[in-house]
């Protein structure tokens, strides 16, 4: 059976999570949040409009901002799971 698809919440989430462990090239958060390049890059750039991420020496970094949202999704899954939803 087929893993299903993830949400765009859950791959924004993916992203984060990437990043929470360390500052990564766009090409290690792509292989390691399991996403094609391209699709990696449209979101990225929208995290960090966002101010979720920021760029630094071509590196992508989780902001203090975007440590929060983490946390709060987290809380919000946790939730969902354990009422079964």
């Amino acid at each position: 059976m087929p893993k299903p698809r993830r949400s765009k919440l859950e791959i924004v989430a993916d992203i984060l999570a990437v990043l929470e462990r360390g500052c990564k090239k766009p090409t290690h958060i792509a292989t390691e949040a399991n996403l094609a390049y391209d699709r990696m890059a449209k979101i990225l750039e929208a995290l960090k409009a966002l101010g979720l991420v920021v760029e630094k020496s071509a590196e992508f970094c989780i902001t203090h901002d975007g440590l929060k949202f983490l946390e709060e999704y987290k809380k919000w899954k946790r939730l969902l799971d354990t009422l079964g939803i």
